[in-house]
């Protein structure tokens, strides 16, 4: 076979593979776009950010008493962000879905964008866009459309890691990706692994740049510092670091379902070692793998320090799997342009095969390979959970219906002044924020607020109605609350309306 039919079976090889990650991604995203704008809660954090939101827009106080009911241990950019866009939009929760859906694209994107710096070839630069995209929906499908702030910082981090390419290190680029990463920490205050993997690199391969880029960011960091301290007084830097508990057995929980979920892109990341080790490479791609390595070494160890945290999610090793996207482009793009050594074209010779050309010939098909064996698992994995988010899709106006009828009775019965576990009903029912039930639980748990507390919290001269989200007859009424706080619950208040997942209780005197 002449070197030319190599070279087009390789390129339509790759191309299936990005159409078939492309379809991975779309088939994954379907169901978080048409509950976009509908009234269905989709986790604790989107009623929580969405009150922070609100309270941020009417100038009050972001950062409450350490023993309030009521706790925020973000930093405040994001509220005011969606905030500003839920007054376009008339609900807080729906902008923030927007917000990650768009930043989700924004970080996919970038990653397009990093790698075409690099002269990676527009295919796979695709590729490794494509792959974040599809292994995302695979491993954290939740996160696609959610009221969180985590993809929003992500996506200011890595487009400043972008410019600081893009514009080849110069002083502008330094200062504005500086002024990106803190604003990106000022989202989410975790997120560390991008910044301090660019500061190593910079040392390592850059190291006339360093004193600017350590400058810039260290005079951004001040100044986030000064502002935040200058407008929200010094309870911000007490509130973000409140009482937690933390388990080693959630870190080998988290751990393991990365392993499971994106574990051979892991191991498929060694591509970028050989690339970052190889005599083939160019100073540029060897340069490229290096940062990439880097960058994942640093977000797997904080990834698994962080996971260890009660009520961090998937969202601590979101840093692995933008590496791990990037190596794996990284190390498809070197085998791709790779010359047929000695020993390659040796084996092509013993199989029968070789042709004056044909290992170089056969390097972009290996490649292609690679990248096709990432599209098949992806598409694999969505062929065999799509009937179950069809069956999510079809149950949209149900569980929708379901939602309102709560909100209906929290509007009918509470007086604004019910707790909600799932914030999002209080939100869309006009509730205040009575109890942050998470964070309310964690300070129950850690002892930073006395067990008798709950009794006075949870009292009928402050909260008319409790939602919890147990299923009627449930011993437990809420799995973030210790069991003495819930004992204190049953005591004062008895269910007035239940779905199938929640209860509405209200006092019994009444």
């Amino acid at each position: 076979m002449t070197e030319r039919r190599w070279e087009i079976i390789a390129t339509a090889l790759l191309w299936v593979a990005v159409a078939g990650l492309f379809a991975t991604w779309i088939s994954g995203a379907v169901g978080p776009g048409y509950g976009l704008f509908r009234l269905i809660p989709n986790g604790y954090n989107e009623g929580w950010n969405a009150y922070w939101a609100d309270v941020a827009w009417s100038g009050g106080s972001l950062y409450p008493a350490i023993d309030s009911p009521v706790s925020n241990n973000y930093p405040p950019v994001s509220f005011y962000i969606v905030g500003g866009l839920g007054r376009l939009l008339g609900d807080n929760i729906f902008a923030g879905r927007l917000l990650a859906l768009v930043s989700l694209i924004v970080i996919a994107l970038d990653l397009f964008v990093w790698l075409r710096i690099f002269t990676v070839t527009r295919t796979v630069a695709a590729f490794g866009a494509l792959l974040f995209l599809a292994a995302f929906a695979h491993y954290a499908p939740a996160y696609i459309a959610m009221d969180d702030p985590q993809l929003l910082a992500h996506a200011f981090v890595m487009t400043g890691v972008v410019l600081v390419w893009r514009f080849d290190f110069s002083r502008k680029a330094l200062v504005a990706a500086a002024v990106l990463m803190v604003l990106g920490g000022m989202v989410k205050h975790l997120l560390i692994a991008l910044p301090l993997t660019l500061t190593v690199w910079i040392a390592l391969y850059r190291r006339q740049q360093l004193p600017m880029w350590l400058i810039a960011a260290v005079s951004a960091v001040a100044l986030a510092v000064a502002v935040v301290y200058l407008t929200q007084g010094e309870i911000f830097f007490r509130d973000l670091a409140s009482s937690r508990l933390y388990s080693r057995q959630l870190v080998a929980a988290g751990t393991g379902r990365v392993w499971r979920s994106f574990g051979f892109l892991l191991v498929l990341s060694t591509t970028a070692a050989l690339t970052w080790l190889s005599r083939f490479s160019s100073r540029v791609l060897r340069e490229q793998a290096g940062f990439a390595l880097l960058y994942l070494v640093v977000a797997g160890v904080i990834g698994a320090f962080a996971a260890g945290g009660k009520g961090v999610d998937r969202n601590a090793f979101f840093d692995l799997l933008i590496a791990a996207c990037l190596a794996v482009a990284i190390g498809v793009e070197h085998i791709r342009t790779r010359p047929a050594d000695e020993s390659w074209a040796s084996g092509a010779r013993i199989a029968g095969a070789w042709a004056p050309g044909t290992g170089a010939a056969l390097n972009p098909v290996f490649a292609a390979v690679i990248a096709l064996g990432c599209g098949s698992v992806f598409a694999t994995q969505a062929v065999n959970q799509w009937p179950a988010r069809w069956a999510l899709i079809q149950q949209t106006d149900a569980r929708e219906a379901a939602a309102v009828e709560m909100v209906d009775a929290i509007r009918a019965l509470g007086g604004g002044e019910t707790a909600c576990e799932e914030l999002s009903l209080c939100y869309w029912a006009g509730s205040a924020f009575k109890v942050d039930f998470f964070n309310y639980g964690q300070k129950l748990a850690t002892a930073a607020l006395p067990a008798g507390d709950c009794a006075e919290t949870f009292s009928p001269q402050s909260v008319a109605l409790v939602q919890v989200n147990s299923p009627p007859g449930d011993p437990r009424l809420s799995w973030r609350l210790p069991q003495p706080c819930n004992d204190a619950i049953a005591r004062v208040y008895s269910p007035v309306a239940s779905t199938s997942t929640a209860r509405l209780m209200r006092p019994v005197r009444q």
